[in-house]
């Protein structure tokens, strides 16, 4: 599902490049603020790229199969979505919901979220969706996925119980820390329980 391993220089310049995206955000709040031509074509672009990240998404996973074709599909449409985000937060750094709407800029999260081929892309881009959240363009569900993920792709177990893998035509929850306090974390996040998470997705897997 992910790339192969990658040569030294190939890591090294992708090294770079996340060094390079870390700093812009950092340095955000002192670059010069996109003119409006820039973020109108950013929203129209955001809003166009959102919801072709949910088309090629839908049924995914129902009836405990994954399509070959759709999942090529979505990481195709992924790619996509990830280096045109990287272009324009290296220049003008990550967009708020004031600069470009509530749909676009939650477009924005769900690319770094489906950016599962670049995770150092991801980790990069935890901060300014933290400040994002912060700042209201975000819930704390939207953090909590992307914490989570981040966490199962490095190996370790997840904090809030986001994430599951489709297993012999079932929903599993990843490995979890500190189960029995699953709930308060999730709480915390305005998120539901684990329970009726559960539910809720094996309900979709079932679904027509």
């Amino acid at each position: 599902m992910l790339p192969g391993r990658r040569s030294g220089r190939e890591s090294l310049t992708r090294r770079v490049g996340l060094v390079a995206l870390a700093l812009a955000l950092a340095c955000q709040r002192e670059t010069r603020q996109p003119p409006p031509d820039v973020l109108a074509t950013a929203r129209s672009e955001l809003e166009a790229r959102g919801r072709e990240d949910q088309r090629v998404r839908e049924g995914f996973g129902v009836g405990g199969k994954i399509e070959p074709d759709q999942f090529n599909a979505m990481l195709r449409t992924d790619s996509s979505n990830i280096q045109w985000l990287k272009g324009y937060v290296s220049q003008w750094g990550w967009p708020t919901g004031a600069q470009i709407g509530p749909e676009a800029v939650v477009a924005a999260f769900l690319i770094v979220q489906h950016a599962v081929q670049d995770t150092g892309f991801m980790r990069a881009m935890l901060p300014a969706i933290q400040e994002g959240y912060r700042r209201g363009d975000y819930n704390g569900g939207d953090v909590a996925m992307l914490i989570d993920r981040l966490e199962v792709k490095a190996g370790r177990p997840q904090i809030y119980g986001t994430q599951l893998s489709l297993k012999d035509g079932t929903w599993v929850l990843d490995p979890l820390m500190d189960s029995a306090r699953v709930d308060e974390r999730r709480r915390q996040m305005g998120l539901g329980t684990l329970g009726e998470y559960l539910r809720k997705a094996d309900s979709a897997l079932r679904a027509p």
